[in-house]
């Protein structure tokens, strides 16, 4: 191939191009055509038929039954319900349950709060105060005067049998364990030990020693 000349080159590539692109071009420009063609001459027309058909069918008659029927019914029941629920339980309230509970109320608080204020006040009070200040006085005299027993209780006992037993322990006890200790357990304790290695030679006499 003759790569000196590039326009000869450009020429081709431009041809081989044109030939492969412009079947698809005519392709495109057909379904455009087409697609347009379709817009105009079918869903135009078959959407705004429908659009139409929507309207005159659902749109409007709805909006007439919202606004002939709906509205009115709904106001006339309003109507009734508030004349023969709202008022009367209205009324109810503000005649009848709002006075019959302040009258209540004040029965109340005239035959029970009144007098349990009272009596807590002048009576109750003062008389638990006045007992919870005498339990606490009562608590801590009590209290001295268990300490006071306790210290003559420890004292009694010490002089009744901690000091006695003391002195016996201290007097007769010691000196005659010391002397049991020096007189009797150590001479026993010697021959003991002396009749021990007595047998031991015996039996290793008799018998030989250990193998």
């Amino acid at each position: 191939m003759n790569t000196e000349n590039p326009g000869c080159l450009t020429g081709v590539a431009r041809a081989v191009a044109l030939v492969i692109v412009l079947p698809l071009r005519l392709l495109w420009d057909a379904l455009a055509w087409c697609a347009r063609q379709l817009w105009r001459w079918l869903l135009a027309p078959v959407g705004r038929a429908l659009g139409w058909l929507v309207h005159h069918l659902l749109v409007i008659p709805l909006r007439w039954l919202w606004e002939w029927v709906l509205v009115p019914v709904g106001k006339a029941l309003w109507w009734v319900v508030d004349l023969l629920l709202v008022t009367p339980l209205r009324w109810l309230w503000r005649w009848v349950l709002v006075p019959v509970g302040k009258a209540l109320w004040w029965v109340v608080d005239l035959l029970l709060v009144t007098p349990l204020t009272w009596l807590w006040r002048h009576v109750l009070g003062p008389v638990l105060r006045v007992v919870g200040a005498a339990l606490a006085w009562a608590w801590r005299v009590a209290g001295e005067i268990s300490r006071a027993v306790g210290r003559a209780v420890r004292w009694i006992l010490w002089n009744a049998v901690g000091r006695p037993l003391a002195w016996v322990y201290r007097v007769v006890l010691t000196p005659v364990g010391h002397w049991l200790r020096r007189s009797v357990w150590e001479p026993v304790a010697t021959v003991a030990r002396a009749v021990r290695a007595a047998a031991r030679e015996v039996r290793t006499a008799l018998f030989g020693g250990p193998r």
